[in-house]
């Protein structure tokens, strides 16, 4: 059998000396996506709240912050995709308002102090075109002056800010207009743009299994994606693998069952070690029937780039857990401005257990590059540390969530990393391209992240009888968060997958010479301005429908935000870089800080300094991402 692992990145099919052919593993191609850092955002953002507030994380708390993402996200991924061509908007927060007030005054009752008293299905096309319009002046003015857009959409923003005041006081005599639900087409449209769906209306008591099967399921799927482009493939499948992979897969099967079926500390700790087992067992199984073996694994070998990251990780997680014991979690008094002593004590464990779990992570990589054995030395150590934080957090930990699901959830991920290591040790890592491997893996991944989001809507959609009888909280899912998720969508496939897509980056990198190779530059900003206008008129309308009545100060100063949101996503004010989807989290991470400071019960009054902080390291923290991801290609 010819040894497939002898091909490296200096070979024809690696790319040779090129960077740009140079072969990259999955978790290399993974780091140097823009949305990279936001997703790691969100994820800390989340687990930071979740820790420190009661409720951060029930379905009310995700329907809260959700609702807020879903307008702030659609300008912020609107902005981010006009920004990726290299222009501003800085009249897209007054023109959100701008527009829910046309359509209001549109449809409005004329009289002394009232509109035009047309139909919503006038209202809606007219409001859509001024819209449009709004924006292509804008395009046009930046191409015809040549003004920088910073200068004419501040214009704009003066400009619509007066009308909205002007007009307000003019037609209504005040500074807020409002309509009724007695408009001609109203029982039509507020579903569309306000329609809800009541969580506790909808009762599905076989709800936590298919959530529980579809995580399990999809998180399957996903690592043998994750193998799938990893590793590389056999010439021969070898059939030996296949009795291995089924006896692990039915190891893991009965330890759910034994986990469900069984109470008790001795009953879980069996399932548990049944359940590690199963995995290890089932993923060699696979990785024999499927990956070719290792020629080598080499010997230990530490040394001080090693040893001292994983030594400062050591006492970081070891820092934690004295925290987790000196400090009263009981204990509920304001120690100083913001923070209870549990509170402190929460802060304190996460900040240096995160720490801790960096160093660690830091040393395994530097492992990984002097061979496998040492990869899985360093590995074991900072899966065991992992262990044993969790089982000081269980210990403890006063809330029932610590002792049960962030105990389950750090055993799994030290049981990924063990498990993972095992397998650097017994199968060849690829060295390069195998475009095959590459479309099955990432069609397996799609599966599998599709099962767990799937899992994940349907138990936040659905409530079983159990729920309700013990009282809990009704939830409420608004159509908003659907257009939020479609416009997101939209507006990623645009900038991936057509030719607009390429000339917005292309204009943004560098406008002169996209027009020399043929890229219609003018056109291409008028129209990204236009989009970015359309979004404001979605968010006017949703807006319009969910209030019924809008100040004339609606959307000014937001501007910024949506600036902000795309920028923690990963998009460069210099343009020409960026993505749809990192706007989308970097508004997930804005709405998930002010929600969270409430549930936290902090003093609201201060939230954006904590929003200030948090946005601050999100975006050093994408930054470093990003040159750590440049470095990389070199």
């Amino acid at each position: 059998m010819t040894d497939t692992t002898t091909v490296d990145a200096a070979s024809p099919q690696g790319g040779g000396d090129d960077e740009r052919l140079a072969y990259r593993s999955i978790f290399q191609r993974l780091f140097i996506q823009p949305e990279i850092g936001a997703i790691i955002g969100v994820i800390g953002v989340w687990t930071f709240f979740w820790a420190v507030s009661l409720n951060f994380g029930t379905a009310g708390q995700t329907q809260n912050w959700l609702d807020t993402a879903s307008t702030l996200g659609i300008m912020a991924v609107a902005v981010s995709v006009l920004m990726i061509g290299g222009e501003f908007d800085l009249s897209s927060g007054a023109n959100t308002g701008a527009m829910g007030i046309l359509f209001i005054l549109i449809i409005k009752e004329t009289g002394d102090l009232g509109g035009l008293g047309l139909s919503i299905w006038i209202a809606v096309p007219l409001s859509f075109a001024a819209a449009m319009g709004i924006g292509y002046f804008n395009g046009w003015m930046v191409e015809r002056t040549a003004l920088p857009s910073f200068i004419v959409t501040l214009a704009t923003f003066f400009i619509l800010r007066g009308l909205k005041l002007g007009l307000a006081k003019l037609l209504t005599g005040q500074i807020s207009v409002t309509f009724t639900n007695d408009a001609h087409g109203y029982d039509f449209f507020r579903p569309i743009f306000a329609g809800e769906w009541q969580r506790n209306e909808h009762i599905w008591n076989g709800r936590d299994v298919f959530y529980l099967g579809g995580l399990l399921f999809g998180a399957a799927i996903i690592t043998l994606a994750v193998c799938e482009m990893h590793f590389v493939r056999r010439e021969t499948k070898s059939p030996a693998g296949l009795p291995v992979f089924a006896a692990g897969a039915a190891g893991v099967v009965a330890a759910i069952v034994l986990m469900h079926t069984t109470d008790g500390i001795g009953a879980n700790a069996i399932a548990a070690a049944v359940l590690a087992v199963g995995a290890l067992v089932g993923l060699v199984g696979f990785g024999m029937w499927r990956y070719a073996p290792v020629d080598a694994d080499g010997g230990l070998s530490l040394s001080g780039t090693i040893t001292t990251p994983l030594a400062a990780g050591l006492a970081s997680v070891a820092a934690a857990c004295v925290f987790s014991f000196v400090i009263d979690s009981d204990n509920a008094e304001t120690l100083f401005f913001p923070f209870t002593v549990q509170g402190l004590r929460a802060v304190l464990m996460m900040v240096f257990a995160g720490a801790g779990l960096t160093f660690l992570m830091i040393a395994a990589n530097r492992a990984l590059r002097v061979n496998p054995t040492t990869k899985l030395a360093v590995s074991t150590i900072t899966a065991a540390a992992i262990v044993g934080f969790a089982f000081v957090v269980r210990a403890s930990a006063e809330a029932a969530k610590f002792r049960t699901e962030m105990f389950s959830a750090m055993l799994l991920a030290a049981l990924a990393l063990f498990v993972w290591s095992i397998l650097g040790t017994r199968f060849a890592e690829r060295r390069r391209v195998d475009a095959a491997a590459d479309k099955t893996g990432m069609q397996w991944l799609m599966i599998g992240v599709g099962l767990m989001l799937l899992a994940v809507i349907l138990r936040h959609l659905f409530v079983t009888q159990d729920e309700l009888d013990a009282g809990v909280n009704p939830a409420k899912f608004s159509v908003r968060m659907l257009w939020f998720f479609a416009f997101t969508g939209v507006m990623a496939w645009i900038l991936a997958k057509t030719r607009f897509g390429s000339w917005t980056f292309a204009v943004g990198g560098n406008k002169e010479a996209s027009r020399q190779i043929g890229v219609p530059a003018a056109r291409t900003k008028t129209q990204l301005f236009m989009i970015v206008s359309g979004a404001a008129w979605l968010v006017g309308m949703l807006l319009a429908f969910r209030l019924n009545s809008l100040q004339a100060g609606a959307g000014d100063g937001e501007e910024f935000e949506y600036i902000i949101a795309a920028v923690v996503g990963g998009t460069m004010l210099t343009g020409g870089y960026g993505t749809a989807l990192g706007a989308s989290f970097g508004a997930a991470i804005m709405a998930m800080s002010l929600v969270g400071i409430q549930a936290a019960r902090w003093n609201t009054d201060w939230r954006f300094v904590f929003l200030g902080v948090i946005l601050l390291l999100a975006v050093i923290a994408n930054r470093f991402i990003r040159d750590k991801a440049d470095a990389a290609r070199r």
